[in-house]
Formats: structure tokens, sequence, C-alpha cells
């Protein structure tokens, strides 16, 4: 179907809305732009594989390079990754058993550690006329191969390791102890972001058969002070709590009568959020009411954007 360019524009201003926040998660986690475009180019890969697949239509890398816009090489390349499980980063995984080893080749090789075993500050990167050694030569010695990079994030974020004025590298502790509360944290945003996004999608995408997914939302009229967010945050949190305890009793007691086994689960998030839509330009910021065209000549739906959908009434 063919959309107008304003409309793909808008559609485009809404992927850069979703990834603008999650920047900081990626400067603060070392994720560069191209390890992010190569996620959004298979991933795009992989839904257009499913969607030609649902048409039943050909998923030549031929047939998808067309569609995607790419060249046929890349698309290859992406779809073995697809196959092969490949982690989305470009670097090279590192194991337990490589950050374990190098940390003890570190804190025992002569070439590594002073005395009492006390491992020696290395330089970040080779430097020549320098009288220490280098991150660089303790990987070579104590996991070859490995990606240099990969091994040095990951001791910087279990805390093993610092690195002083982007020169020198410390070793702080023997221990290795991953951080794996983040990475639950993280799939958990992952996967509450996913659900948000298919709702939305969901409800402007969905035929006059499917039902509109629930959309609300209140904001603040005024800025607020800190006092008047914590105000906002402790009733919202209760009152929110409540809500989300009631749901849970009504689904156990539904799932008793209602459960299927080719069915699907549904829910609903209750979250506190930051209004940052007045941060924009002025050229694109949100009127309080926008127009939207219903499908195959319904009427215009008129949406109060601070209020959300309102299911259509039978």
């Amino acid at each position: 179907m063919n959309k107008s360019t304003r409309e793909k524009e808008a559609v485009l201003s809404v992927f850069a809305e979703l990834v603008r926040p999650l920047m900081r998660v990626a400067f603060e986690y070392g994720i560069s732009a191209s390890e992010i475009a190569g996620v959004v180019r298979r991933t795009f890969i992989q839904a257009l594989e499913s969607r030609l697949l649902e048409q039943k239509r050909a998923t030549t890398d031929a047939r998808l390079a067309l569609v995607a816009g790419l060249t046929k090489s890349d698309v290859t390349a992406l779809r073995q990754a697809l196959r092969s499980g490949a982690p989305h980063s470009m670097r090279a995984p590192v194991s337990l058993d490589q950050v374990t080893n190098l940390l003890t080749v570190w804190h025992t090789h002569t070439g590594f550690s002073g005395a009492y075993g006390l491992a020696m500050e290395l330089d970040l990167v080779p430097t020549h006329g320098s009288p220490r050694r280098s991150f660089q030569d303790l990987v070579d010695l104590a996991c070859p191969g490995t990606d240099p990079e990969g091994l040095l994030d990951e001791l910087v974020a279990s805390g093993s390791v610092e690195i002083i004025e982007s020169v020198t590298v410390r070793c702080l502790s023997r221990a290795y102890l991953p951080k794996e509360a983040d990475v639950k944290r993280i799939e958990w945003m992952g996967r509450a972001l996913s659900n948000v996004a298919t709702s939305f999608v969901h409800n402007l995408l969905r035929t006059t058969q499917e039902p509109a997914y629930m959309e609300r939302a209140v904001v603040s009229d005024e800025a607020l002070s800190e006092v008047g967010r914590d105000k906002f945050l402790t009733i919202a949190g209760e009152r929110g709590q409540e809500l989300l305890t009631e749901l849970d009793t009504f689904l156990t007691r539904l799932a008793a009568s209602e459960r299927s086994d080719t069915g699907k689960k549904y829910g609903v998030g209750v979250y506190f959020f930051e209004d940052r839509s007045t941060e924009r330009p002025p050229d694109i910021q949100h009127k309080p009411y926008i127009q939207k065209t219903a499908r195959r000549g319904s009427p215009v739906e008129e949406i109060d954007v601070l209020a959300g959908l309102v299911p259509n009434k039978k």
C-alpha cells in the first residue's frame, strides 16, 4: 500500500523518538553507531523474511536485497548471522574462562605481576619506549586470539579493572563478578518497550474487526517541582499497584474458564514517565488534539492524545 511522504516521515520520526532515550544506554555500555545499525539491518531482514513467508512469496537473498535496498552480499551475511545465532555486537563474545584466565595470568606471571602477586599497571595500548607492558601483551599471553576490547569492556563493567586517564589499565580485583542484575533489568526493559510499541502498532494498523487496545496517559498541565514530582510519583505508585493487584486477581479467575492452548497472552502495564515533548523543536511539538483518518471510508476520528484512544463503542 502506497503511503505519502508525510506519513513516512512521521513514522521515521517515531523511530527517532523511540531510539533517542536509548542512546543514554548505548553510551553507558559502549555501544557504537555501527553496532546499532547492524542490529536494525538484521532485524529488518528477519521481519521482512517472515512477512514474505506469510504472503507465500519467495525469500531468496536476491529478493530480500531488492526489497530492503541492500546488497545481496549484505543480506547473505545477515541471514547467516541469524541462522548461526551470532551475537548482535560486532565484537566476539567473551567467555568466563577467558576472563578468569586473564586475571590469573595477570596476578601470577612474572612479566605482569610484582611483589606479593600484585598485578602491574599496564598501558592501555602498546606504547613505544614505555617501560610497562600493555594490555594487548597480556591478552596475547593469556588468551591469544581473543578480542582485547571485548575483554577490557567486560572487566571494566564487572569492576575488576579501571582505566586511568585513558592511558593506563589498573587491576582492582582478581575476582570476576559479572553484573547479572543489569542483564536481567535490560532484558525486562526490552520486553516492556516491545510490548508498548506492539500495542501502538496494533491500534495504528488494526482492521475494523479488531478491538482497539487501551491507550491512556495523564500528564501534568504545568511543570512540577521535584517535590511535586515525588508527590505524584507516590500516589501513582500506590494507586497503580492497587490496580495491578486487582487485575492480577481477575486474571487468575479468568484463566480458569478462558484458558486456551492456541490463544495469546495479554497484559496491562503501568509506568511513570517524564514528558519530554516540550523539549522538541516547535515545528514537531504535539498539539493537544490531532486528527486521524479512519480506515476505508470510516468517519474521521478525533483523538485526545492526553487521554488516549477510546475503543469504538458497538
